[in-house]
This record gives structure tokens, C-alpha cells and sequence, in this order.
């Protein structure tokens, strides 16, 4: 298996967390890159070590900097291929019919923004065997006025 190189995460943010030092850092793909050259993403851990002041050592097997590679939940589910329960439910075509009276839902745009939905004006608008997957198309974001949007179920607290 190849491994993964600066190269391939140039435009994106990268994510480092040492939890015996506390830090957790961000840093843009692109200065990395200009920094360090097409570097293998292991063997860069060393150096951003240094550059965060580390006094450990990256090698040896005592007293080793514990600096790893940092991703959010999504993320990582984003990486090994696996989807959300509700993700999965509302992909096998979930009407709003489907839905128990403690489900709640939200309308996430590709912007960012995230808003409550309300079920019972969706059911009134769009009837109650209308399928999550397709209203997802119709909700229209306030913010960036584009028909971009993610429907998300969730559970009401115990």
C-alpha cells in the first residue's frame, strides 16, 4: 500500500494532536508543502514535532513524542467508507411517514449552515410518503440561496 504524501492533501487543512503536550494544531496542506517538499505524511510527524517545540524525539522507544495525525468523527467515517445509521436509513429511500414521533430533523447546507426542520409542515407541504432523498433537493439555504442541502435525523434527549 502506497503511502500517502503532502502532495495529496494540497487545499486542504491538516490536523495534529499530542495529548501528553495538549496540543492540537491546524495547518494549511499548501505551506506545508512549500515548506517541505512532496514529504511522506509519516515521516512528517518528526518534523512538525520540532517546529511545535517538542523535546521529545519521534524515534526511540522511551520518552517518544506521541504526536499523531488528527481527524473529527465525520471525518474519519468519511475515510474508512462507513455512513451514519441515518445516513444509511434515509439513502434506502425513509418517508417521513417513517419517522417516530422523537426523530428530529435538520437541514444541513453544503455552506455550513444548519437549521431544524419541521416535520409536520414538510408532511404538510410535500405529503407524508414524500422520501427524505428527494426533499433534500428542495430545501433552499437562507444563507447561500442554493438548493444544497443534507437532511439529518437525530434523537430528541432522555
Amino acid at each position: 500500500m502506497k503511502s500517502s504524501t503532502l502532495s495529496d492533501y494540497r487545499g486542504q487543512k491538516i490536523k495534529v494532536i499530542c495529548e501528553d503536550c495538549d496540543i492540537l494544531k491546524t495547518f494549511e496542506g499548501d505551506a506545508l508543502f512549500n515548506d517541505h517538499g512532496d514529504a511522506d505524511m509519516p515521516g512528517l510527524l518528526g518534523d512538525l514535532c520540532k517546529t511545535l517545540g517538542c523535546n521529545r524525539s519521534k524515534e526511540g522507544f522511551y520518552n517518544r513524542c506521541s504526536l499523531v495525525y488528527y481527524f473529527t468523527h465525520e471525518e474519519w467515517m468519511a475515510k474508512s467508507g462507513m455512513v451514519s445509521r441515518e445516513a444509511y436509513e434515509i439513502a434506502l429511500g425513509k418517508r417521513l411517514a417513517d419517522l417516530q414521533e422523537w426523530d428530529v430533523l435538520h437541514g444541513r447546507c453544503r455552506c455550513g449552515r444548519r437549521g431544524p426542520l419541521n416535520k409536520s409542515s414538510l408532511a404538510r407541504r410535500y405529503g407524508p410518503n414524500a422520501r427524505l432523498k428527494e426533499l433534500e433537493s428542495k430545501l433552499l439555504c437562507k444563507e447561500c440561496k442554493k438548493y444544497d442541502s443534507v437532511i439529518d435525523i437525530s434523537s430528541l434527549p432522555r
